[in-house]
């Protein structure tokens, strides 16, 4: 890592906010997905407020959930990325990686946040700057 420019990032990360609800955590690891914090924490509140749990986003009008989700683009595609998820959620899975949507970012925050594993290398630049700060990373 050496020659790593450390940047500041926005703290507490979402991760660290919905660390104790992990379903709300993944949520917020597929909103990040091209798009950036600031836009996430602008439909965060509405969105969780309309659909607090796993349950209430299976049963998520389509439309309405999209309309939630249009400040971050890709809105339909989220949405219904979002119902599918849920789902999977609901019925089970043996690795997180199974569930529709997630990809490396929500892979590497789930062993960090959820499984405690912090003997890993991920890609994303907010996870290693996490990394750093707090200390499980050196340079």
């Amino acid at each position: 890592m050496v020659g790593m420019l450390h940047r500041k990032i926005i703290r507490p990360l979402l991760q660290e906010i919905y660390q104790d609800d992990p379903w709300k955590m993944l949520v917020c690891c597929i909103l990040l997905n091209l798009t950036k914090r600031q836009q996430v924490d602008e439909v965060r509140h509405k969105l969780f407020t309309k659909y607090p749990t796993e349950y209430d986003m299976i049963e998520a009008n389509e439309d309405e959930l999209a309309d939630i989700l249009q400040p971050l683009g890709l809105y339909k595609k989220r949405a219904k990325t979002l119902i599918k998820m849920s789902w999977q959620w609901v019925n089970g899975f043996s690795d997180v990686m199974e569930l529709h949507g997630v990809g490396q970012y929500a892979k590497d925050s789930w062993e960090i946040f959820q499984m405690n594993n912090t003997d890993i290398k991920p890609t994303d630049k907010v996870l290693l700057e996490y990394m750093w700060q707090e200390g499980v990373l050196n340079e």
